[in-house]
């Protein structure tokens, strides 16, 4: 996954391969009759095995072993210990995992017998961590002393063995002789021990009395079998982890298991032994066999393993019987001790394999093929062949692979890699409700929510990760007020937020329940596609594996805005406004229907593709486009062929690529309604929904249906490559995902308002006379596109503008929501769109800075702010560093935001803008609405440009332990709230903002499991962010316009000038607002605290409970009655249950931190503190009983699992409030949290002629 926020949808943490591979290197092996040479071959199909660059190898732990272990015809032995293979670049770079595989392949040599029981078990100790190592103790009564006493005068001399041989050590009499004779001691009368030793015969002769002793000692015999002591000298510096301690002895030493740790070990984590021999095995007994392996598998699990079972030995020393009860001990993870299931893939290496005609073969092919339900494919043994068929739960359960080629080694390898799967995952459906505002509703906020529904998929290279859009409504009463309620099936989320299974959204029309499904209901499933249609097929557990669909004979309304295809083949875009779309296909003549039956229909698109009879322009496109828009209207076709194909096959299901929601918020589109008696908008109201995917289209659908009206494919999209092929199902690139269309879009409606009747029976109807759309593509492309959509199936261009173009070469990626406002530009009123200059790609290094050479002159794409006329897409006026209509030097970073605007004297026109841009800097526009013409020639509309503050500054004396300078500056990607305060005698403005990259959320966190992010390894010392007040002074001043530059009192206020944790008052201070207003002098110049401290200033990022730098806000902040709320993403949130570490998981979280204005404090009338509101504020936890199990100390107020954005909600008044036009809330899970009573005021101006 690339650097931007989608890396928070990581992939698992589980799901760890692990394979040793143990293979046959005995005598056999060297040249044969058959004129081959098996160890050559073996040793050519590693080779490229360990070259292969397929990626599923490279997070693969993979370990080596061999056997008969060199050349004794006894045991296997470990040569390589288990690591990942790392990317296939590395197989010549000394010291990889590549290059030790390769070198220890290439060190083998054959000889020896084939005990192919004992290298078994030698491969599972491994992989276990245990050993197969055993001693037998024996009591060996030692021949030691003769005692001799002479008759004559009792004289005692003694003799004792001075020489044993270990070969002449009797086991089975417990007995070892003198070497010889000649080894007995001359005779002496110094007694040589016989009072420790054991007499045990006598003899006599004439002149002596002799006596014979013995004494005893432990004679210990190493079990032959076990190959631990020649594992334990191949672990060296160079090729370590083999065993625990090679130091140890023998009996001391264990394998290190190369599983992950037994804490960490998951269901979904795959392990096994890759066994490959040639023939038959050999050189052993149940006996021998039955040791090693109850040695292996534990004092616990090995006491009772017996070869007594369903798999016979071909010869009285294959130790076949043996094999098949200890595979059965290893896939069973109740009797082995890794608590793990190890699965077993036989490869029958040589032409012996070639059929199922020996017993030798049946019996390896029945101890390793798949019979596990959930398999991926058959071996020749597996439950449902014909012959050999082993019944469930089989053996091994790895794969039989019969293979004569080199070639065959790689493909066995992979396959039984891909065999540890489970069955595949279930993905990870995510997402998030929101309400879009109803420009004819007087709450501006309506009842149903619509789910953004996505499957991020970051394991894959797949184009486009699959989404949806779901509808819901908004529980308004009772004890779940606030959350979100299927049309069936109750709430749409459980407690932590997962999704309820068994509810329907209200756009789900078939029999099916879609909860956590992106694939059923929502908009997805009413696009209009041909379908061929299928009946509903379950497997014998029940479970649907097709979905019942009926035949639909349907094409979907596809729009692009091409005017001709260049004869580069290149795609001409539409220049005029005003000019409709191009649609593909056309529509067919009045009157006609070509959509009657599925084939007529796949006919009549055909047709319109043909090159030479084919709709026109359309006829021209490159093939590959062709193909690709076909798919796209739902036909399956090769994107690769080089010609179109003679007839479109129809699909059984959907056929549909639709890519996810995440920037793109739904946006609601009312064309006309009726009003009640009050002058309210009833529910007969006809409305559509906007939104764009990631597949790279643009999409209308009916609010009450959710059946698609219209489908936008920018020429931008269609142009590229790459883009285009995310239309198609199934299409993968390294670029993966493709973003399309998920930018963000505003609509510009204005009505007619129409009564027929009077009096009682007079009826009120309102219908738009305008709907237009404005947006852009975030990081699909650099383009902003104004569409009139009055008539979704007949849509026209309004304008597109992009950095291609010279007025706007500035703008980067288009990230900032547009702005829709009104302006007096040289004399007339303009409605127009304001929006920052985008996204500059190099800020994804997250401590980047401006000398980079990834920035050309020092200075980012998108520096700059756009005021654009909304009809015709011309720029009126423009602010950047330099060669704009208002410079100021310092706009030198992307400002990505939407723009927040200010009307200053209640004209109904904007005065002033204010930003930040992704270096610490916030800045304000002042306008002038009221120009000046001399002659021909008006004033400047741009008054000035200032820059009110530079946060990428530091105080070493209350902010000493951060720097915020350099690559560490502080980012805004969401707009600032601008609120407007009273103190005293001073009118302000409260510039609120909060700072985070967004472009690499984990920059800091996690440590490790950060496979695939950016950067590789988790910074350290970043500055923790923080939420700013930034107090304007100067906005008020009536002669604001006329001041110069130098009589401003805000302007490029550095950290310095702010008041850190302005909560917690100084010695010597009374009143929080006289740190900004004093009786005298200058006060401070604004407030910032920070994100990850608590309430009294307490900083809970102190790189143990959080990593500093970790807590970042994203989404919109919201001011609302004297708070400021704001979104803080925090990834190593701790406020929700753990993700399952088998699935695809969102890192962190997003909780809900609230600030008092103005001043970062919360105050009592009379100016003192306020504790009781105070205390909640800042980053808030709690702990006990009240966190997820396992956590001691976890986040309060979560929104939700990932980023995610502040919800309000209707809720109704119980009972009804004078002149109340409704409440709002907090959306939650189960319920909403907070209040806000609204209350109707009279405006000035027609309610349904205002622009928002």
């Amino acid at each position: 996954m690339q650097a931007s926020d989608l890396q928070i949808y990581a992939s698992p943490t589980a799901g760890k391969k692990t394979i040793v591979m143990m293979l046959d290197t005995s005598g056999s092996m060297t040249n044969n009759s058959y004129g081959e040479n098996r160890l050559a071959m073996l040793k050519n199909g590693m080779n490229a095995f360990l070259a292969s660059n397929n990626p599923v190898l490279n997070d693969t732990r993979v370990g080596l072993g061999n056997f008969s272990a060199n050349g004794d015809s006894r045991s296997g032995q470990i040569l390589v210990a288990a690591a990942p293979l790392g990317d296939a670049s590395t197989l010549n770079t000394v010291g990889s995992q590549r290059y030790k595989l390769k070198q220890a392949v290439a060190n083998l040599t054959a000889g020896g017998l084939t005990p192919s029981a004992h290298a078994y078990a030698e491969a599972a100790a491994y992989l276990m961590g245990t050993t197969t190592y055993s001693e037998t103790n024996y009591a060996i009564r030692k021949d030691s002393y003769i005692k001799r006493v002479r008759r004559s005068d009792n004289r005692t001399e003694y003799s004792y063995c001075t020489n044993y041989r270990d070969s002449q050590i009797d086991t089975a009499n417990l007995w070892q002789p003198c070497r010889s004779n000649s080894y007995w001691s001359s005779w002496s009368t110094n007694n040589p021990g016989v009072d420790n030793a054991t007499a045990y015969d006598t003899s006599s002769d004439w002149t002596y009395y002799y006596t014979y002793y013995y004494t005893t000692f432990n004679y210990a015999v190493a079990n032959a079998d076990s190959g631990i002591p020649k594992s334990k000298s191949n672990d060296t510096a160079s090729n370590p982890n083999i065993v625990v301690d090679r130091n140890a002895t023998n009996s001391n030493a264990v394998y290190q298991s190369p599983l992950p740790a037994v804490a960490n070990r998951q269901s979904c984590d795959g392990q096994g032994i890759y066994f490959l021999s040639d023939g038959e095995p050999n050189n052993t007994t149940n006996t021998r066999s039955a040791s090693v392996m109850s040695t292996a598998l534990g004092s616990t699990f090995g006491a009772d393993f017996n070869c007594s079972g369903d798999l016979s030995n071909t010869t009285a020393d294959s130790g076949w019987a043996c094999m098949g009860e200890f595979a059965k001990r290893l896939f069973d993870k109740t009797k082995n001790p890794a608590g793990v299931s190890i699965q077993t893939a036989f490869v029958g290496f040589g032409s012996d394999f070639s059929s199922l005609n020996s017993s030798d073969v049946k019996n390896a092919c029945r101890l390793s093929s798949r019979t596990q339900s959930d398999r991926k494919g058959d071996d020749a043994c597996s439950p449902n062949q014909s012959t050999n068929a082993v019944a469930a739960p089989g053996y091994g359960n790895g794969g039989f692979f019969p293979t004569q080629s080199s070639q065959g080694v790689t493909d066995s390898v992979i396959a039984f890699i891909n065999n540890l799967d489970k069955v595949p995952l279930e993905p990870l459906t995510t997402g998030a409700i929101s309400v879009p505002y109803d420009a004819l509703n007087p709450k501006n906020l309506q009842e149903y929510g619509y789910l953004r529904a996505f499957e991020p998929n970051p394991a894959n290279t797949y184009l486009t990760w699959r989404g949806n859009l779901k509808k819901y409504h908004v529980v308004l009463s009772g004890a779940n007020a606030g959350a979100f309620e299927a049309n069936s099936g109750g709430l749409v989320y459980n407690a932590s937020g997962a999704f309820r299974t068994g509810t329907k959204d209200y756009w789900n029309s078939s029999t099916y329940t879609d909860g956590g499904k992106v694939f059923l209901g929502g908009s997805y499933a009413n696009v209009p596609l041909p379908i061929a249609g299928q009946p509903e097929t379950r497997d014998a557990e029940g479970n649907i594996t097709k979905y019942y669909y009926a035949v639909q004979s349907k094409i979907r309304n596809l729009f692009t805005d091409v005017s001709a295809v260049a004869a580069d083949g290149s795609l001409t875009k539409i220049s005029t406004s005003g000019t409709n779309l191009l649609k593909i296909p056309a529509a067919p003549p009045e009157g006609t229907n070509p959509f009657d039956t599925v084939a007529n229909t796949a006919s009549y698109v055909l047709g319109k593709f043909d090159p030479s009879t084919g709709q026109n322009i359309l006829k021209a496109f490159p093939i590959s486009l062709k193909l690709k828009i076909l798919n796209y209207l739902g036909y399956s076709t090769d994107i690769n062929a080089t010609t179109l194909p003679s007839s479109l096959v129809t699909s059984n299901e959907p056929y549909l690529s639709m890519g996810g929601s995440i920037h793109s918020l739904p946006v609601q589109l009312t064309y006309n309604g009726t009003l009640d008696d009050n002058g309210n908008l009833t529910s007969a109201r006809e409305q559509s929904i906007l939104y764009g995917t990631m597949e790279g289209g643009l999409h209308i659908v009916d609010a009450s249906s959710g059946i698609e009206q219209m489908v936008f494919v920018p020429a931008d999209i269609l142009n590229d490559s790459v883009a285009s092929k995310a239309l198609v199902v199934g299409q993968s690139d390294a670029s993966a995902p493709a973003h399309g269309m998920d930018g963000a879009w505003v609509s510009d409606p204005a009505y007619n308002i129409t009564t027929v009747g009077s009096g009682s029976s007079a009826v009120s109807k309102v219908t738009a006379k305008q709907m237009n759309i404005y947006g852009g593509m975030r990081m699909g492309g650099s383009s902003y596109y104004g569409l009139d959509v009055l008539s979704p199936t007949s849509p026209k261009l309004l304008f597109r503008i992009g950095a291609d173009q010279t007025d706007y070469s500035r703008m980067g990626q288009s990230w900032s929501k547009p702005v829709l406002a009104n302006i007096r530009y040289n004399g007339s009123i303009r409605r127009v769109l304001i929006v920052g200059g985008g996204y500059d790609q190099c800020y994804e290094k997250p401590n980047i800075t401006l000398t980079d050479a990834c920035f050309t002159n020092g200075k980012a794409k998108g520096n700059a702010v756009y005021i654009i006329d909304a009809k015709t897409g011309q720029r009126l006026w423009w602010t950047s560093d330099t060669g704009s209509n208002t410079d100021n030097a310092n706009m030198k970073h992307s400002i990505v935001s939407r723009i927040s605007t200010l009307d200053r004297d209640a004209d109904g026109l904007v005065d002033h803008l204010y930003f930040g841009d992704l270096g610490g800097q916030i800045f304000r526009v002042d306008l002038n609405n009221n120009q000046t013409k001399t002659n021909s020639t008006y004033s400047s509309f741009g008054v000035r440009v200032v820059r009110l503050a530079n946060l990428a500054t530091n105080d070493s004396t209350y902010d000493g332990t951060n720097d915020y300078t350099g690559g560490n500056a502080p980012r805004f990607y969401e707009p600032p709230t601008v609120t407007i305060h009273d103190y005293g005698i001073h009118t302000f403005i409260t510039v609120g903002i909060a700072s985070g990259d967004r472009s690499t959320p984990l920059d800091v966190y996690p440590l490790t499991g950060r496979e695939g992010m950016t950067p590789a390894s988790a910074l350290s010392g970043r500055p923790v962010n923080n939420v700013y007040g930034i107090i304007d002074k100067d906005f008020v001043k009536k002669n604001l316009m006329s001041l110069t530059d130098n009589q401003l009192e805000t302007k490029d206020i550095t950290r310095t000038g702010l008041r850190k944790n302005p909560q917690i008052l100084r010695t010597g201070e009374t009143r929080v607002a006289q740190i900004f207003f004093p009786t005298t002098g200058v006060g401070k110049g604004g407030w910032y605290r920070s994100l990850s401290s608590t309430s009294d200033g307490t900083e809970k990022a102190n790189n143990s409970f959080r990593i500093k730098g970790g807590l970042k806000a994203f989404e919109e902040p919201m001011a609302i009655t004297g708070n400021l709320i704001i979104p803080v993403y925090d990834p190593q949130g701790t406020g929700i249950v753990a993700a399952d570490p088998c699935l695809p998981r969102v890192v962190g979280e997003t909780d809900r931190q609230t600030y008092c204005l103005p001043f970062g404090a919360c105050l009592n009338p009379d100016g003192t503190i306020n504790s009781n509101k105070e205390n909640p504020s800042g980053f808030q936890t709690k702990t006990g009983s009240n966190c997820p199990a396992g956590v001691s100390e976890c986040n309060t107020n979560v929104i939700g699992a990932g980023i995610r954005n502040i919800t309000f909600v209707p809720k109704r008044d119980e009972p009804p409030v004078t002149n109340s036009c409704g409440k709002l809330q907090l959306s939650g899970n189960e319920n909403g949290t907070g209040e806000w009573q609204c209350t109707s005021h009279l405006l000035p101006v027609r309610w349904y002629e205002r622009y928002r």
